[in-house]
């Protein structure tokens, strides 16, 4: 009886260490953070990128295959990129369209331009919706999807803006994802 005691009592702490562990992980990766919506300037941005079609969730290859190319071009970025069209919620997760890249420096165009595997762009300077979430790792990336766009969502409706292409700025040097909208009034 003894045993079983110390056993109940030792099961409560463990799950009590666990409740606090997993507590202290979601405040890490910013699943406490407060969301808000700014319409502030940003741009503009040089962007090196692939065209991808199909469900969001499995661009990673493409965004390796960018990389790949950058680095073989010894082109160094710490700001990964995706632009998203199509709300999953209306078009088929097959025909979802996207743009998959990294934010490079303007001087470095002309080196891309002969590699007929990548296109590059300008992200337009303006006044846009911009969300800032904390990017700790790939967990912080599915946290802010769940977070962000809801909130982000709801903004829209409220102001009356359209649903433009989601732009998401994965910035490596100031550990955060900027999550951008273009502000376009229906």
């Amino acid at each position: 009886m003894k045993f079983l005691k110390s056993l109940g009592k030792n099961l409560w702490i463990l799950l009590a260490i666990l409740v606090v562990l997993a507590l202290v992980n979601r405040w890490y990766l910013g699943g406490f953070t407060k969301i808000e919506v700014k319409e502030q300037p940003m741009g503009p941005y040089t962007i090196a990128y692939v065209h991808f079609v199909g469900e969001y969730g499995k661009v990673w290859p493409s965004m390796t295959k960018v990389y790949d190319i950058l680095s073989g071009a010894w082109i160094t970025s710490l700001t990964g990129v995706w632009i998203y069209y199509d709300d999953p919620a209306v078009v088929s997760w097959a025909k979802l369209r996207s743009d998959v890249g990294a934010v490079i420096a303007v001087q470095d165009v002309h080196t891309l331009i002969k590699n007929k595997d990548i296109q590059t762009k300008t992200f337009p300077a303006g006044n846009k919706m911009i969300v800032e979430f904390p990017m700790k790792n790939t967990l912080s990336i599915m946290i802010g999807v769940m977070k962000v766009y809801p909130v982000i969502t709801k903004y829209m409706k409220e102001k009356w803006y359209k649903a433009v292409p989601m732009t998401e700025l994965y910035d490596s040097a100031a550990k955060k994802i900027y999550y951008i909208a273009d502000i376009a009034v229906k």
